[in-house]
C-alpha cells in the first residue's frame, strides 16, 4: 500500500494560484493508478494547500483541518480510479473536503454549527491599522461575522463559506453539493440575511 506523505499548512489563508492544467493532472492520476507514488504525491502537493484552507474553514481548528485534510487526501488514493480524467479534479476534492469535514464534526460528537471556531479568536491579532482603538473594533467585527456564521443551519453555512470566503462560483458550489444552482443561491441569499439578522442584533445589544 502506497504511503501517503503530506506535508500540511496551517494557515487558512487562501493562495491565489492558477489551477493545476488539467491534461497535466490527468497524466499524474494514470501514473498513481499505475503505481507511481512520486506521481500521487505531486496531485498532493498541488491541491493539499486549497484542501486544508477549506478544512480550515469549516472546522475552525488546525488540528481538525489536518485530521481532514489527510482523510481526503487517503480518501482520494482509494478511490482515484472513479475520477473522470476529462474534467478537474478539484470540485471532486472539494465536495470529499466538505463530506470529511461533516463526518469528523459528527464523530466528535460536535454540532455542525461549531464550525469555524477558531483558535485564533483567544489569540492577540497583529495590529494592521497601527491604531489601537480600531484594532480592537477590527476585531470586534471579526468575532461578531464568526458567531453570526457559526448560528447558520449547516447548509447555509456551508453553502456561503464555499461561495462567498472560498469565492467559488454558483456553478461550482452547486457540483460540489450535489445541487442546483438555484438551490445555491437561495442557500446563499437566505444565509446573507440570517447573518445580518444576527449582527444587527448583536450590534443593538451592544447599545
Amino acid at each position: 500500500m502506497m504511503v501517503v506523505r503530506t506535508t500540511f499548512l496551517t494557515s487558512a489563508t487562501r493562495e491565489h494560484e492558477s489551477k493545476p492544467d488539467i491534461l497535466d493532472v490527468a497524466s499524474l492520476v494514470q501514473r498513481a493508478l499505475s503505481g507511481d507514488s512520486a506521481a500521487f504525491e505531486s496531485i498532493i502537493l498541488r491541491y493539499e494547500r486549497r484542501v486544508v484552507s477549506l478544512a480550515m474553514k469549516l472546522l475552525g481548528k488546525g488540528d481538525d483541518a489536518q485530521d481532514a485534510a489527510q482523510e481526503v487526501f487517503l480518501r482520494t488514493y482509494k478511490y482515484l480510479h472513479r475520477l473522470n480524467l476529462e474534467k478537474s479534479i478539484e470540485p471532486w476534492l472539494m465536495q470529499m473536503t466538505v463530506n470529511v469535514c461533516r463526518n469528523i464534526g459528527r464523530k466528535r460528537q460536535r454540532r455542525l454549527n461549531t464550525f469555524l471556531e477558531s483558535e485564533a479568536a483567544d489569540a492577540p491579532t497583529a495590529s494592521t491599522s497601527g491604531d489601537p482603538y480600531m484594532d480592537v473594533v477590527e476585531e470586534q467585527e471579526r468575532q461578531m461575522l464568526r458567531k453570526a456564521l457559526n448560528g447558520l443551519p449547516e447548509k447555509e453555512r456551508i453553502a456561503i463559506t464555499l461561495r462567498d470566503i472560498e469565492g467559488l462560483s454558483t456553478a461550482e458550489v452547486a457540483e460540489i453539493l450535489n445541487s442546483s444552482e438555484s438551490t445555491v443561491r437561495s442557500q446563499v441569499s437566505r444565509a446573507r440575511v440570517h447573518m445580518k439578522e444576527a449582527i444587527d442584533a448583536m450590534m443593538e445589544g451592544k447599545r
